[in-house]
């Protein structure tokens, strides 16, 4: 087959790879759709954020295969033994990181304490790819009505739902998003279908920011203006309740010199939450005493399948929230490529999406959706 294939940092290129083979309890899916994340793009070109280190210790050791963990596709074939109720020809995606099932926390029921887990296209190879090899147990079925390229986005979702159920966003409460990109109108969005008071967004690009109007925002700001006045009018003077940072503090981000931290401390209420999202460079600076001296709880979401209820994991809530019409992923998406050799194309899209006109990352369609095997 074929695959997205890292030399270096900033050099890929699409090479013959070997196809994948199902042991116990995994399962090979055929590719119909993948994006980049903004975390993968930004590790691609060799920026030191999560794991910079680790990818730099693979590529001194040779070219490796790197990244795809949002996609969807048809199931290829099932390993030997138990692998749950999955079969071939199946829609589905499959859920970014898999507990060891082994350490002392799996044993116990509680793999989100998990030492040791696989993150797809971290771990080991991706989607980035005609076929993904991932762990049976791992695998969502895809359910009527969602199609390959909503299928594909629904990571993000299912990460924002995350980081809602972190900051246990109360009815009526002032919610505050920076950054209006793919996970700020996610969270925006999510805000307004819970319940909460007024929403405020900020943000760069006035397409984004409309976009997070219709997804329900109160109030947008324009980035470089000043936010914190803003959010002080809207609550009088009392500020947000939670704050979701997916901003990242990217140059250019309209912040005038600060931090997208300094930022939300400055903009949270006393006794309020902070919810980082966005994945911040390792050094990034934080305000540490006026988080302490105010008792403002910072908050990083969870990634994997998880669950809140007995009936359905985040990935299955998030699923179903865009079959209902709940969430509109369709919007998000305004560059769709085809074939595998687009790969490099989507991956410069999605680093800058400003310059090329993307609102949120460029998908690769591989195969329609009515192909089996």
């Amino acid at each position: 087959m074929r695959a997205l294939v890292m030399r270096g940092f900033g050099d890929v290129a699409v090479e013959e790879v070997a196809d994948p083979v199902a042991g116990p309890g995994e399962v090979v899916i055929d590719v119909a759709c993948v994006q980049p994340s903004v975390t993968e793009c930004m590790l691609i070109a060799g920026e030191p954020v999560a794991m910079h280190g680790v990818l730099a210790e693979r590529l001194a050791a040779g070219p490796t295969r790197f990244g795809g963990h949002e996609f969807a596709g048809v199931v290829r074939s099932v390993g030997p033994g138990p692998s749950s109720d999955v079969k071939p020809g199946d829609r589905v995606t499959a859920v970014e990181t898999a507990a060891c099932g082994r350490c002392a926390a799996c044993r116990r029921d509680r793999p989100d304490a998990c030492p040791a887990p696989s993150v797809l296209g971290f771990s080991g190879p991706g989607a980035f790819a005609e076929r993904v090899l991932v762990p049976a147990r791992t695998v969502v079925p895809v359910p009527d009505g969602v199609g390959a390229s909503a299928a594909a986005a629904v990571q993000p979702l299912a990460g924002a739902i995350h980081g809602h159920a972190l900051a246990d966003v109360r009815p009526g409460e002032t919610v505050l998003v920076l950054g209006a990109g793919v996970m700020g109108v996610l969270h925006v969005r999510l805000a307004r279908l819970g319940g909460a008071g007024t929403v405020v967004v900020t943000g760069r690009s006035p397409a984004k920011l409309d976009l997070a109007r219709r997804a329900g925002a109160d109030l947008a700001v324009q980035a470089g203006d000043d936010v914190e006045a803003a959010v002080a009018e809207a609550t009088d003077g009392i500020g947000a309740d939670v704050v979701f940072e997916t901003a990242g503090g990217a140059p250019g981000a309209g912040l005038s010199g600060t931090s997208t931290l300094d930022l939300a401390a400055r903009c949270v209420r006393r006794g309020g939450r902070i919810v980082v999202v966005s994945v911040l460079p390792d050094r990034s600076p934080a305000p540490l005493g006026r988080l302490r001296e105010r008792a403002v709880a910072l908050l990083h979401p969870r990634s994997g399948a998880g669950g809140y209820a007995p009936g359905a994991s985040a990935f299955d809530h998030a699923l179903a929230l865009v079959r209902r019409g709940d969430v509109d992923l369709g919007a998000l998406v305004t560059h769709r490529l085809r074939g595998i050799d687009a790969l490099p194309e989507a991956l410069a899209i999605t680093r800058d999406k400003t310059a090329h006109g993307a609102l949120g990352p460029a998908q690769v369609d591989l195969l329609d959706w009515g192909y089996h095997t």
